[in-house]
């Protein structure tokens, strides 16, 4: 049996005040519930969730992060139902805690909480640190959905990243270029104002520590005032670049028209934004991206024709990015439960996992647990995204 709160339609759609006074009230009557004393049978798993959800301040810049959150959570909740036929018994304790760190501490005092076989945790670093210690300390795993973090202290077996850090994502560039290309160039453009919310900086502190690597490190700046003789004619060259809008896009691409060799550039675009570049460029400069999320769009249609549905008739409007990445963490959190009866990283680390939108496949660092599950991305002759095997 699933014990959950269903905020069915707190603020999806049009999102309007009937909805967050609804949440208002179902938040206050999940509170009470919480404080009765509920005697916890042994096959019963407690999950906290704590995510900003702006119940009580739904306006201004709250509003796209609470959406997003609601989204995320309704996705979460339809997993959990999926699994209650094979057997979960789960019991899903929901916290808002307004993007507030004071908050925050204030529902980790909660006593309960340390009676967690899990908690989804809070998103941006500096919740995450103060959820570690409490993890830490009362030995209560933590599953960090939407931020991850490279570095922790204390070191935390305990901690899980469910979004790829660019720690990861440089390594999985690496092992990419290591065995596509490994008699590539490498060039590494460096956008001044992209560049620190990229994963370049990994790639370059990997890269240094490479051994007869032959790579560049090129400045936005450069390439604007390249010249077509600005790189070796007929050489073959692999590059990293990370841009958050079109222009600086549009800069690669002009700089790459100039010269006289051949590229393949793998970069750490949102999917928008490669199929956003003219089909000509990127087919001539073979453009992919590295990405942790993908719908294969060949077979979603057949695929998740059932959670669709069942979503739209849950929740009257169709599932969000955010929907299917809740879906997917939900589903992989209730196998684990149901296969190990812990969430322990001794029982799963380096298997893989494939959901409709998400793989798993966690791998130990000095600091926690890392989700190494990524996908090479390219568009197809027919438009759609596809996966690159290597």
């Amino acid at each position: 049996m699933i014990l959950v709160q269903n905020l069915r339609q707190l603020l999806s759609g049009n999102k309007t005040l009937k909805y967050i006074f609804s949440g208002i009230v179902l938040f206050t009557s999940l509170s009470v519930i919480k404080a009765m004393p509920v005697p916890k049978p042994d096959s019963t798993y407690k999950v906290a969730i704590i995510l900003p959800f702006h119940l009580n301040k739904y306006y201004g810049n709250n509003v796209n992060r609470a959406n997003i959150m609601l989204d995320y959570y309704q996705g979460f909740y339809l997993g959990l139902r999926e699994y209650e036929d094979q057997g979960l018994n789960l019991k899903l304790y929901f916290y808002d805690n307004e993007h507030d760190t004071d908050k925050t501490k204030e529902i980790l005092a909660n006593p309960l909480m340390k009676e967690m076989d899990l908690i989804v945790s809070p998103i941006l670093n500096e919740h995450l640190h103060i959820i570690n210690h409490f993890s830490s300390k009362n030995q209560v795993p933590v599953f960090s959905p939407f931020t991850a973090i490279d570095s922790l202290f204390p070191n935390n077996p305990l901690f899980f990243n469910a979004a790829p850090a660019n720690k990861t994502k440089a390594e999985v560039f690496y092992e990419y270029y290591r065995k596509t290309g490994p008699d590539k160039q490498l060039l590494v453009i460096k956008n001044e104002a992209d560049w620190e919310n990229g994963f370049g900086p990994e790639l370059v502190k990997l890269l240094k520590t490479k051994d007869k690597i032959n790579y560049r490190i090129l400045t936005a700046a450069e390439i604007t005032k390249a010249d077509s003789h600005f790189l070796p004619k007929k050489k073959e060259y692999l590059i990293y670049h990370y841009s958050e809008n079109s222009k600086g896009v549009k800069t690669l691409t002009n700089f790459l028209d100039k010269q006289k060799a051949d590229f393949e550039v793998v970069t750490d675009y949102k999917p928008f934004r490669l199929k956003a570049i003219p089909h000509q460029k990127r087919i001539k400069y073979d453009f992919k991206i590295i990405s942790s999320d993908f719908i294969n769009p060949v077979d979603s249609a057949v695929i998740l024709k059932d959670f669709k549905n069942d979503y739209k008739l849950l929740f009257n409007f169709n599932p969000s990015r955010y929907s299917l990445i809740g879906h997917d963490q939900a589903a992989f959190i209730s196998d684990i439960f149901l296969k190990y009866g812990r969430f322990s990283a001794n029982d799963f680390i380096g298997d893989i996992h494939d959901y409709y939108d998400t793989k798993f496949l966690f791998k130990k660092d000095r600091h926690c647990n890392q989700n190494k599950g990524m996908y090479i991305l390219r568009i197809s002759d027919d438009d759609l995204l596809e996966e690159i095997k290597y």
